[in-house]
């Protein structure tokens, strides 16, 4: 069979812990105050990447940066029939702490597995999301935005003008992203540090060393980071 060509990405935004509604009841997630009554969003994104998955099945890869379990236990949720055993679609991306590395992690992962990189980038999360993660995230990474594609779905009340800190939020994220677009300074690397208590690994590739499919990189583990200006491998 031929290598894959396009990598799908579904964010985490949320942990799933386990329980009898699959993932439907909200106690069973492991969420942030201000989550609550998304649950059921972060649900529709793991549809709306097993659509994307199902839509172009054999060229595609679908990485769950988070929510595979969830995925699985709900039988895919009968997008895609059992006969075609979907697991051997899906790529677990289970390092990322931030939205940037969901993607460049999802990226990576897929090279790792495969030894090429994807031509066509897919990715699903929030729609609010879409100008941090493709203008601003692939824009930094350098994987081409005439090969990406974006999928959002807000959770309900996004818009509402009761939601105005949550507003505010939105815009505080763009603005960080836009000053340090690899979030290589203290504000954007501190957030993954208090989120990384268990020292998750976060080298670019998943292991030390080894074949990065001509992708040039400096530093190593935390500090490690792509070198603006260098060529990028997929273009």
């Amino acid at each position: 069979m031929p290598s894959p060509n396009h990598l799908i990405i579904v964010c985490c935004h949320g942990v799933w812990t386990g329980g009898p509604s699959n993932g439907f009841s909200e106690d069973e997630w492991l969420i942030a105050d201000f989550q609550r009554g998304e649950t059921a969003t972060f649900i529709e994104h793991i549809k709306a990447g097993l659509r994307c998955l199902a839509e172009d099945y054999d060229n595609a890869m679908l990485a769950f940066s988070g929510y595979a379990n969830i995925a699985s236990s709900n039988n895919f949720f009968n997008i895609i029939p059992s006969t075609k055993n979907p697991s051997s679609k899906v790529l677990i991306e289970d390092r990322a702490l931030d939205s940037y590395h969901n993607v460049l992690f999802s990226l990576t992962l897929f090279y790792t597995r495969f030894h090429t990189w994807p031509a066509h980038l897919t990715v699903v999360s929030h729609a609010f999301k879409e100008p941090r993660l493709v203008n601003g995230h692939c824009t930094a990474i350098g994987f081409p935005l005439e090969r990406t594609a974006f999928v959002g779905i807000d959770p309900p009340g996004m818009t509402n003008e009761e939601n105005v800190d949550g507003m505010k939020g939105v815009g505080q994220a763009v603005d960080d992203w836009t000053r340090d677009p690899h979030g290589r300074g203290e504000v954007l690397a501190g957030k993954r540090r208090r989120r990384n208590p268990w020292g998750v690994w976060q080298g670019i590739f998943k292991e030390k060393g080894g074949d990065k499919g001509g992708l040039v990189t400096e530093g190593e583990g935390e500090a490690e980071t792509l070198v603006d200006g260098a060529p990028r491998p997929w273009k």
